[in-house]
């Protein structure tokens, strides 16, 4: 049988073992936070500070861009009433410049509405105010604010809509 000295060397050996683990323990455990301490620190401020050179990403994003949609291409010859119904001017061309992808989109899936209030307008002029300059470049200025209306590109949005249209007027002529 063993000795209460043996006994005592070996619940002495025993208690020394769990000591040096749990110390052991705990070195590993701050050494491990001190190294992700600091890999956070140098990924934080390698790739998180605001610094001008970052943010020209995101002006890049909020820049309008200059997207050309040909609306109505060469050769269609559109016609359109004017006021009266007497008379119609025909459209060889409509393009719009937008400053956005989604405001080229919302006019893809709008274009039976903008063709629709396109009427609208036109029914509404006469020959002779479409005859000078001060009448083209007042229409040109209210189909702008037709199609960005009906994509809803209003208010702030409004400089990601449409910013320029282009026509040609092919004709302007009586119907019989």
């Amino acid at each position: 049988m063993a000795e209460p000295d043996e006994i005592n060397q070996v619940e002495e050996k025993q208690e020394k073992k769990g000591g040096f683990n749990f110390m052991g323990l705990i070195i590993v455990i701050v050494i491990t936070l001190a190294v992700n301490a600091g890999i956070s620190f140098f990924l934080i401020q390698m790739l998180g500070n605001n610094s001008p050179e970052n943010t020209t990403q995101t002006d890049t994003t909020l820049t309008p861009l200059s997207i050309k949609v040909r609306f109505l291409v060469e050769g269609v010859n559109k016609p359109f009433m004017l006021k009266g119904g007497k008379e119609v001017v025909v459209l060889d061309m409509l393009s719009f410049i937008v400053a956005s992808d989604s405001s080229r989109a919302a006019i893809a899936e709008n274009k039976d509405e903008i063709l629709s209030d396109l009427q609208d307008l036109f029914i509404t002029k006469q020959s002779s105010e479409l005859a000078d300059v001060q009448g083209v470049e007042l229409i040109r200025r209210q189909i702008r604010d037709l199609v960005n209306r009906v994509t809803g590109n209003i208010g702030d949005k409004a400089k990601f809509g449409v910013t320029d249209v282009f026509f040609h007027i092919m004709a302007i002529t009586s119907v019989q």
